[in-house]
């Protein structure tokens, strides 16, 4: 008898998670222009989830506001695609992010609804989420969550997820370190 294997489908709240991953590193960088290794960097995250293959990987979307010009609108879209992520970019205007939270919520009601997941995996930390995971869970998905556990998460979001997983501690000390330095020479 061959096992079926779960249909994955990842959703990041990107803002968000650049957000708090300059605070994890401690280093001072925008999130809505922000370096492209810290893009390098989370798609390694993301990808950590499916190390051992247990899961097919569906769709990785990146959901994020940014600030630039054109060409750095194509650098940062060109950057998602090479790291797999399907992005959706919103311009900011009068220093307001605008869209990001909608977008998500849209594009994760879709799927579920349209049963294009077994587990959906949201990869976010802010408390506006928790009714949206509580309604994806009436289409049958189950609901995975990760963020990191000191910086943004919130208590309610964490507790409404069916699992979760820290980020915390998902990439090996050594590639941290190969970061924290690429992001810092991008920074200079």
């Amino acid at each position: 008898m061959q096992s079926i294997v779960p249909k994955l489908m990842v959703f990041v709240d990107g803002s968000n998670l650049l957000i708090e991953l300059s605070k994890f590193l401690n280093i001072n960088f925008r999130a809505d222009k922000p370096p492209l290794n810290a893009i390098k960097l989370s798609s390694i995250l993301v990808d950590s989830f499916n190390k051992y293959n247990q899961w097919n990987f569906i769709r990785k979307y990146w959901f994020s506001s940014y600030q630039g010009d054109d060409k750095y609108f194509y650098n940062l879209k060109k950057k998602l695609r090479e790291n797999d992520f399907e992005p959706i970019l919103f311009k900011r205007k009068n220093k307001r992010e605008k869209g990001v939270d909608i977008a998500l919520t849209k594009e994760m009601l879709i799927n579920a609804f349209n049963q294009n997941f077994d587990i959906g995996l949201m990869i976010a930390g802010d408390e506006y989420y928790t009714e949206l995971v509580f309604e994806l869970k009436r289409y049958g998905p189950k609901i995975y969550g990760s963020f990191f556990e000191k910086y943004g998460l919130s208590d309610n979001l964490k507790l409404s997820f069916d699992k979760f997983y820290p980020l915390d501690d998902r990439v090996d000390k050594v590639v941290w370190q190969k970061y924290i330095y690429e992001i810092k020479e991008e920074l200079k």
